[in-house]
């Protein structure tokens, strides 16, 4: 999960169904635990996060307030394995100093409870001649210890990661250079970063060449589910036949991905959120501002796509996870991008969808669920725009969000 840069206008739409937090306390209608003596530590402010299971997960947090701007604490990589109540800084030393410079970017990417994918570019200002160094982090033993790939030294800057297996990986660098522009470069990695080379790339600004990968668009995630074929997913605020791009060749040749549905046109913006696969199954959502979210699924590893229906009435922007190719959780959007006071629930694929009222009403913007299972999720708050001098509060639900329990994240002292 990326920790924003800053974005153009659909980071605007969708700041709050990835991770912008403003706003008045939420509105409490859940269960408080108490905070015993054994859980002491120091107060967490939290990034970004993605729990891998209902008790394992990992973040990028600060340990300190962000309400005072001129004392900025140092970013962290934690983990936690007692479902977020206590986090330990697993924080690599080789990206200490880079994420200490004045413009670092950074990617934490979490595969399960042992293996993660940290990259960091060190950066010292939005320039577009000077070189940066991007490094890949890779751990297998939750944090303890970390490999550190071959630098990447590039004027761009780390954008997504994904790797299809412990070999096999890419590395999407991004600049961003006008409105709904991005060029990009994928590197990849044939032996766990220990080497890259250099895939696909856009064509310069103001270059009559039409190979490469497309500068429209801002991007928002590259998924490689196999060592050869891989998607790369955009935001557009016009039709444009390059939303989803495919690869069949490990990234060296991309080409637009044929879809069932109208995607744009007029300047509405359509987000595609995934592609996700699970076995062989392929779930991708496409949003559009002012039309209705339609979920496309794969049973061909992304050659075809059909629709299958979503309930009515759930907003623009929902947020589908799948966790296997039957059971999945819908969270749809209500006002101000916060959480809906309905989620739905799939057994089969998402062929069908049951409602589940919510037993609490998340009224701050920004509010991030994040669901480890079918039941099992969390809700949180972006830490780093927050005014306030203690940290927003973790919720936890064990029922797809009938009842949820609060608690204060904390790092092991």
């Amino acid at each position: 999960m990326a920790v924003w840069r800053g974005r153009t206008w659909w980071c605007i739409v969708v700041m709050s169904l990835l991770a912008a937090g403003c706003g008045t306390t939420p509105h409490i209608t859940a269960h408080h635990e108490p905070e015993p003596r054994a859980r002491a530590g120091k107060p967490l402010w939290l990034l970004s996060l993605r729990m891998t299971s209902a008790n394992d997960g990992w973040a990028t947090a600060e340990s300190g307030t962000p309400a005072n701007p001129s004392v900025r604490p140092a970013l962290l990589v934690t983990r936690t394995s007692d479902a977020g109540r206590t986090w330990t800084d697993v924080t690599p030393a080789g990206a200490r100093p880079m994420l200490s410079t004045s413009n670092a970017s950074q990617v934490l990417e979490a595969v399960a409870g042992q293996r993660a994918y940290f990259a960091v570019t060190a950066s010292t200002g939005e320039s577009s001649s000077a070189v940066n160094t991007t490094v890949l982090f890779t751990t297998d033993d939750s944090g303890r210890t970390w490999t550190e790939s071959a630098p990447l030294r590039t004027a761009s800057q780390v954008g997504f990661v994904s790797f299809a297996d412990a070999e096999h990986g890419w590395v999407l660098m991004s600049e961003e250079i006008g409105m709904g522009k991005d060029q990009v470069w994928l590197y990849r990695t044939a032996d766990g970063g220990r080497h890259w080379s250099l895939a696909a790339s856009s064509p310069p600004p103001g270059s009559d060449d039409n190979t490469g990968i497309p500068v429209v668009c801002d991007k928002t995630g590259i998924t490689f589910p196999t060592t050869m074929v891989g998607w790369l997913a955009s935001a557009c605020n016009a039709a444009s036949p390059g939303a989803l791009l495919v690869s069949r060749d490990g990234g060296v040749t991309w080409a637009a991905q044929p879809l069932p549905v109208q995607l744009g046109g007029n300047g509405v913006p359509a987000v595609l959120s995934g592609p996700q696969f699970i076995r062989g199954r392929g779930f991708l959502t496409v949003s559009q501002y002012d039309g209705t979210p339609v979920l496309l699924v794969s049973t061909d590893l992304g050659q075809t796509w059909r629709p299958v229906p979503l309930p009515a009435g759930i907003g623009p922007y929902p947020q589908v996870t799948f966790f296997n190719p039957a059971d999945g959780v819908l969270v749809p959007k209500g006002s101000q991008g916060t959480p809906g006071d309905i989620f739905y629930t799939t057994s089969d694929g998402g062929q069908t969808w049951t409602a589940v009222p919510q037993g609490m009403h998340f009224t701050r913007p920004g509010t991030t669920i994040d669901f480890a299972g079918q039941r099992t999720g969390f809700a949180w708050f972006y830490g780093a725009d927050g005014p306030e001098t203690s940290p927003p509060p973790m919720y936890e639900t064990v029922d797809s969000g009938h009842t949820w329990s609060s608690f204060t994240p904390r790092l092991d002292s």
